[in-house]
């Protein structure tokens, strides 16, 4: 009997995280319903998979996440107030890792991309909303996170 495989970082079940992730990223530039969440899937995601990211650009993913979901401010305002932070040439971190080391310890997180349904847009931006909550709520309770 073959051992299900189980994503290291997020402990989703059949690895198929990335697999998923460039999916929904196809869904939500092809159809602007699916799109209207794509700030909440990219932060949730990149969260929940921190050796894409420095301990800087974990901690940037994660203040990103409260903006859109507890300020409730728009993806259009936060990318004109923060255009000078994140500007390569004026951006004072790294946020993409070089090192594909997690930032974080491994977190039993409550919701994973792959509880995400795609059937119709509403269901979709529904999901994606309640997976990006559950992810900055199990986000705000990690402390420790790796230089």
């Amino acid at each position: 009997m073959e051992q299900e495989q189980i994503c290291p970082e997020c402990g989703a079940s059949g690895s198929l995280c990335q697999t998923r992730f460039d999916e929904f990223l196809a869904l939500e530039f092809s159809d602007p319903g699916y799109g209207a969440v794509h700030h909440l899937t990219v932060a949730a995601y990149m969260l929940q998979h921190s050796s894409k990211l420095t301990r800087e650009g974990w901690l940037y993913e994660r203040e990103l996440l409260r903006e859109f979901l507890v300020e409730n401010k728009p993806p259009a305002l936060v990318r004109q107030q923060n255009r000078d932070v994140v500007d390569s040439g004026k951006r004072q971190f790294k946020i993409k890792s070089r090192t594909g080391q997690p930032v974080i310890a491994k977190t039993a997180w409550a919701r994973t991309i792959c509880d995400v349904r795609t059937e119709s847009a509403e269901i979709y931006c529904k999901d994606v909303t309640e997976w990006a909550r559950a992810v900055l709520e199990d986000a705000e309770k990690i402390s420790e996170i790796g230089k």
